[in-house]
């Protein structure tokens, strides 16, 4: 039986989820994606859900949703709600030891698979299917999450990704051309973890001076920026930081530091005010340190429409949108999933109910809610699943485990977990009146958003 090491971290950093995902495994696949003969490139829509880019794939013709990641080596599934509809060719059991204080967790590793993404279709595909059901980004994110695809899709291709316009253009390398463009930075990527991760150079403003530092480039983190502390570097948490549940790891919960940055530099594009996290040491012992300071995260890359070139080993931004947008954080103190379904005879929105996914207690129904009779639906039901200590949610009375009714008069499955979170992040001395069910008995709770960074 094998025993593989991760370095795979899994963080709330924005909005519901966070992501945060490193998997560095030393072996290296054989598969390849190409584009059929007679087509040049295609266009593959995607979902930006907590600043992540969520693509459709197909594994052996089971259409399942992927994290696009350029933080990740290998191609890895985490939740299937029913495991013996996907076939998985040639397996075999592994074990897989991540960040955390957990044994090492049951996979299986697979090979000779075939993924297709839109067009392109790579038909030696080696895959790792982790057993324990308790590594299931779905409930966070309230949309259904299997796994995670990265290096083994982006070698084989120039990636266009436009995340205004959320379609992502993809090019045999041979064949794509840059086009001529005065207002974007272009810089090279340097590869490292066997030439699987990808890093670029930028600047971070401290209280004193600008310092030059290395991030991986972590598509598959919703955060806007990953720091590690390094004091003769000059990078350290200012006084202006709160500590906080900052996720969820592959081998147990993660905490540390949030705070605010003064600037990020990317080549002559300057963003302010940026939010930044720093975990505590004792969970990144298994990262290593050479050469790296950090990870650029979804939060920051979305600003940008990206031309993503693994082959040449470059990268182009070129500023979007979302590039003024500020930089906002929970200022409720209050993490929130999606538990399943509750019983209702409120249909609530008849408009909108179809073409919405919600993960149940067993399975993915494409419904808003499932009907059980006549009168009665389901209806999904969030919990809160963290409550930061000291903070305005915290200081109210609200609980780990509590189930959220309704908030400021609204039931809450009238919300989708992402607009529910959304209440918590832009607009400071706003009131939030929440009802919430607790061992059987429904409490009322006030409190007001507070700035603490």
């Amino acid at each position: 039986m094998k025993v593989l090491l991760l370095d795979f971290c899994v963080f709330l950093k924005s909005k519901v989820l966070l992501a945060l995902l490193f998997f560095n495994i030393a072996l290296f696949s054989q598969a390849n994606f190409k584009l059929p003969a007679n087509i040049k490139h295609d266009k593959i829509k995607f979902k930006l859900v907590n600043n992540l880019i969520i693509i459709p794939v197909f594994v052996n013709g089971v259409e399942l949703s992927f994290i696009l990641d350029t933080g990740v080596g290998s191609t890895i599934i985490f939740s299937v709600d029913n495991k013996s509809s996907l076939e998985l060719k040639n397996a075999s059991k592994i074990y897989l030891r991540g960040l955390g204080d957990n044994e090492p967790v049951e996979a299986i590793k697979s090979v000779n698979n075939e993924l297709k993404i839109g067009e392109a279709v790579s038909t030696n595909h080696k895959i790792y299917l982790v057993l324990d059901e308790s590594i299931n980004f779905s409930p966070r994110m309230g949309f259904p999450i299997h796994g995670i695809i990265g290096y083994d899709f982006f070698k084989d291709f120039v990636l266009d990704i436009n995340y205004t316009k959320k379609v992502i253009k993809i090019c045999a390398p041979e064949l794509y051309t840059y086009k001529k463009c005065a207002k974007c930075y272009k810089t090279k990527l340097a590869f490292r973890n066997q030439k699987k991760r990808p890093f670029i150079s930028a600047k971070y403003l401290s209280n004193t001076r600008l310092i030059d530092i290395n991030l991986l480039l972590d598509s598959g983190s919703g955060s806007s920026l990953w720091l590690f502390e390094n004091k003769e570097k000059g990078i350290y948490v200012t006084d202006n930081s709160f500590r906080d549940f900052l996720g969820k790891g592959f081998n147990g919960d993660i905490y540390g530091r949030k705070t605010k940055i003064k600037e990020l530099h990317i080549g002559n594009f300057k963003l302010r005010e940026v939010t930044a996290s720093f975990p505590d040491s004792i969970y990144i012992q298994g990262i290593s340190l050479n050469n790296r300071q950090g990870s650029l995260g979804g939060n920051i890359l979305r600003r940008f429409n990206l031309i993503v070139d693994y082959p040449n080993q470059r990268i182009s931004f070129k500023k979007n949108s979302f590039f003024e947008k500020p930089f906002n954080y929970n200022m409720s103190g209050l993490t929130i999933q999606h538990a399943g379904f509750i019983i209702s005879g409120d249909y609530g929105d008849k408009k909108n109910v179809k073409n919405r996914f919600y993960i149940g207690l067993d399975r993915i129904v494409n419904k808003k809610t499932y009907e059980l009779s006549n009168n009665f639906v389901l209806q999904p039901k969030y919990e809160i699943s963290d409550v930061r200590p000291d903070s305005p949610a915290d200081l109210a009375g609200l609980q780990k485990g509590d189930i959220i009714l309704e908030i400021n008069g609204k039931k809450s499955y009238h919300y989708e977990l992402s607009g529910l979170n959304d209440l918590f992040y832009f607009e400071e001395g706003k009131r939030i009146r929440i009802k919430i069910e607790r061992l059987g008995v429904e409490i009322k709770y006030e409190f007001y958003l507070k700035k603490v960074i």
